[in-house]
């Protein structure tokens, strides 16, 4: 990456988090992120309250991680912040994480440095999400799908796949430090049921995976549905769901007029490339 003078820098990555009013679990996690040696660590906060805002700028002012603000609404803008914050970005290279996860400690530098070495992307060893992203390849293609909040990780690491050359995450960290799962925010969770529903049938629409995708969905609502006696909060959730998908064609319709009918058509799926095999 080239300075302010013209020269080239070592190999740089970012760090970047998307938060909404969780500043407990950011408070907790920012020292580990910041001393972990990542060259940057970007917070794109979606906080409704102002408040909530003020400290987890205070936070990042504290840890000396970049704060970034998205304008308050009510719409689930995660995927608009992960693209936000590596806009943001000055490293070469990108790493995602979200505000409840464990926390890495220790990077080895070295090891992702020839990983990295003509690649675009890397793959973990499980799992369908890719993480690790060459800043320059990642916005080429467009990031995570903003029109999106059902699976648009899954939409987006299909994509990443067909846009460049992968290869496997190096052991990198040295030991993660694990928290507690987030406290359910009842309100949080219906919202997210909301917009969940409202693009779960762009999901089919794109997805490789329909048969897989609709049974996903069919659990998510048992499990919403089997937790309501314990949970009485949940059943109004999975109600709220249910209005969601009725008005997801409407969602379908509004992306066909701004992107176009192809925006409703399945991908084709794009192979690992041999990355987890090698």
């Amino acid at each position: 990456m080239p300075n302010a003078d013209g020269d080239v820098e070592p190999f740089a990555i970012s760090l970047v988090v998307a938060t909404r009013s969780r500043p407990d679990d950011v408070a907790i996690r920012i020292p580990f992120w910041t001393r972990a040696g990542f060259d940057e660590v970007i917070i794109v906060d979606a906080s409704y309250d102002t408040a909530v805002r003020l400290r987890i700028e205070a936070l990042c002012r504290q840890h000396g991680a970049l704060y970034v603000s998205i304008a308050k609404t009510l719409k689930d803008l995660r995927s608009h912040q992960r693209n936000l914050g590596a806009r943001q970005a000055r490293g070469d290279w990108i790493f995602f994480q979200d505000d409840d996860d464990d926390v890495p400690v220790g990077v080895d530098k070295d090891a992702l440095r020839k990983a990295t070495n003509g690649k675009d992307w890397l793959a973990g060893p499980a799992g369908e999400h890719i993480l690790w992203h060459r800043r320059e390849a990642f916005l080429a293609f467009g990031g995570y799908p903003e029109d999106m909040v059902a699976a648009e990780d899954g939409i987006m690491s299909n994509r990443t796949r067909a846009h460049g050359r992968g290869g496997r995450e190096p052991r990198w960290y040295r030991g993660t430090r694990d928290f507690p799962p987030p406290r359910a925010d009842p309100i949080s969770r219906m919202r997210n049921s909301f917009w969940y529903g409202y693009t779960v049938l762009l999901l089919f629409c794109r997805t490789p995976f329909r048969r897989d995708a609709f049974l996903g969905d069919v659990r998510r609502q048992w499990y919403q549905l089997r937790k309501a006696p314990r949970e009485p909060w949940r059943l109004l959730s999975a109600s709220i769901g249910a209005v969601a998908r009725l008005l997801s064609p409407i969602h379908c319709v509004l992306v066909a007029v701004r992107s176009g009918p192809v925006a409703l058509r399945q991908e084709s799926y794009s192979p690992w490339q041999d990355v987890r095999s090698t």
